[in-house]
């Protein structure tokens, strides 16, 4: 990176999973918020894990660590035109594919479940492709180089992130909008240019900007942190106390603390939440309160419907914190499922709250984050490379280790969710908490009995044994009409492992120590 004065660091940064580095004029306090940028990121990949998909979250992870690429002697414009022409290449191609096989529809040749078979196969290549395609524009091009030295840029991670994002983005909503104009040829999609950027709109709220948005606020205030320090540190030889590197590292911290506690704001804001219906969230208030989580109306849980017009049978707790913290519900999950299922739903989210699944996913980053600063570490100090490809390399095998750690955390979390939902469930049916919550508030058991009667809560004596086989049902329901969602990912297991595991809970394996089983040969 250089020296760039008194107000910078003196040698390379090193690590970070997001790397703003290579040539980016950054002060020592932007550069130690690009290099936690991948806590937030590993926060957020949990909180969203159900609606974000490997691919997204490498094409957002692989543009933002172009931040890397070398520095040019004098990139020009010309990158930027070479962008655009190949960009604009892709996006063309997708449409002509799109179109191509939609007129084929109407004309006979080809049935519409072939061509939505070859629609899906063609749109996937073109993602994937816009992984080497981003590279090619940042690195081949030289365009993060030039978007370094441009005058409103260079002196904003968060622009020049926006910068870093576009052309990936532009090739991933191309990929919708062939989908969207194939199906408005052969007739199931109105040909509405307002009903086409709606859709496009909510292709991106419903995917990248979960991911994307937390993102930019948190280098957003990495570019705060920079402005204060040189305000007010511009002096070397406060840049070098003690009290400095406090001062940093405190603004790291409240700036993570910060984007945890409006992350659930942020979720309003993203998804199209509706109140809860009154039946149904004094159900689940009563569900919240019996496994001991708060429903205050600040400081509790909060409930919301989100309206995804159907098309959604999903569920998420929002919030690392309780201020503020969102149970979210999908309108389809509360309409369709019978109430056994949707409390099971509710219970593995609970789950990952009592179990400290966030916390822990956060942690799961630190390797990928050590991998990452030694490597780049190992590559500078012995000359290997220089400065920007060392950077550039250790960002890619902590790339790489994130992958491999997050994925491993998210599949034992996974399934420690349902296992501590089953035993969560017997909680929430024990209708005698309400008396002795009742009494420690001191009221009398007639008057919990009077609220339990007024949610019109029934409560059935529940099991770990039956919770279970309602957790399997719900999971079968839950992903009855994505069979993609079945198979093993990169944030889930498979949908036979969950259930055989949940098996095991409802129907365990008889006591071979007894002489009270019979065992058919």
């Amino acid at each position: 990176m250089g020296d760039f004065g008194r107000f910078y660091w003196k040698s390379p940064s090193r690590g970070g999973i997001v790397g703003f580095h290579g040539g980016y004029a950054a002060s020592a306090a932007r550069s130690r918020f690009a290099d936690c940028a991948s806590v937030v990121v590993s926060f957020v990949t949990h909180r969203v894990r159900k609606l974000l998909t490997l691919y997204i979250f490498l094409l957002v992870i692989v543009s933002l660590l172009c931040g890397s690429s070398p520095a040019v002697p004098d990139p020009s414009s010309r990158a930027v035109l070479a962008s655009v022409l190949m960009v604009s290449g892709w996006v063309l191609l997708a449409h002509i594919a799109g179109r191509l096989l939609a007129r084929q529809v109407v004309r006979g040749s080809l049935s519409y479940g072939e061509a939505v078979d070859f629609l899906r196969m063609q749109m996937e290549t073109f993602r994937w492709f816009a992984l080497p395609i981003t590279l090619l524009c940042h690195y081949g091009f030289s365009l993060a180089a030039w978007l370094r030295i441009q005058p409103l840029l260079d002196e904003s991670m968060a622009m020049q992130a926006v910068g870093l994002l576009a052309p990936g983005m532009t090739l991933l909503v191309a990929t919708w909008s062939a989908e969207y104009w194939f199906a408005a040829i052969i007739g199931i999609q109105e040909k509405s240019m307002k009903k086409y950027v709606g859709s496009m709109f909510q292709m991106m709220r419903s995917g990248p900007a979960w991911l994307i948005l937390p993102t930019l606020l948190f280098l957003g205030l990495g570019d705060i942190a920079g402005k204060i320090q040189m305000l007010y540190f511009a002096d070397s030889t406060l840049a070098e106390g003690e009290t400095y590197e406090t001062w940093i590292w405190g603004m790291i911290a409240a700036g993570v603390v910060l984007v945890a506690v409006a992350l659930p704001y942020m979720v309003r804001w993203i998804a199209k939440t509706e109140p809860v219906g009154t039946e149904q969230q004094a159900e689940l208030e009563t569900w919240l309160r019996r496994c001991g989580i708060s429903t205050h109306r600040y400081f509790g849980m909060q409930t919301a419907r989100w309206n995804t017009g159907g098309r959604m049978l999903n569920a998420m707790v929002a919030g690392i914190v309780r201020p503020g913290r969102l149970l979210l519900l999908s309108d389809r999950l509360l309409d369709e499922l019978p109430r056994g299922q949707r409390m099971m739903v509710v219970m593995h989210e609970l789950a990952h709250v009592k179990r400290f699944h966030v916390p822990v996913r956060m942690a799961a980053i630190l390797p990928a984050w050590f991998v990452s600063s030694w490597s780049s570490a190992l590559l500078i100090d012995h000359q290997w490379l220089d400065a920007s490809m060392g950077a550039a390399i250790g960002g890619a095998l902590g790339l790489i280790t994130t992958v491999v750690v997050l994925g491993t955390v998210s599949h034992l979390s996974e399934l420690d969710a349902d296992a501590t939902a089953c035993r969560l469930a017997v909680r929430a049916c024990d209708a005698s908490r309400d008396a002795r919550r009742s009494k420690g508030h001191a009221k009398g058991e007639s008057d919990a009995a009077d609220e339990a009667a007024s949610t019109g809560n029934h409560d059935l004596p529940m099991t770990r044994e039956l919770a279970a086989e309602l957790m399997a049902d719900a999971l079968v329901r839950v992903t009855a009409d994505h069979p993609s969602s079945r198979k093993f990912s990169w944030l889930h297991p498979s949908l036979e492992t969950r259930v055989g595991r949940l098996r095991r809970i409802s129907r365990p394996l008889p006591d071979l120590r007894s002489d009270s089983h019979t065992l058919a040969i």
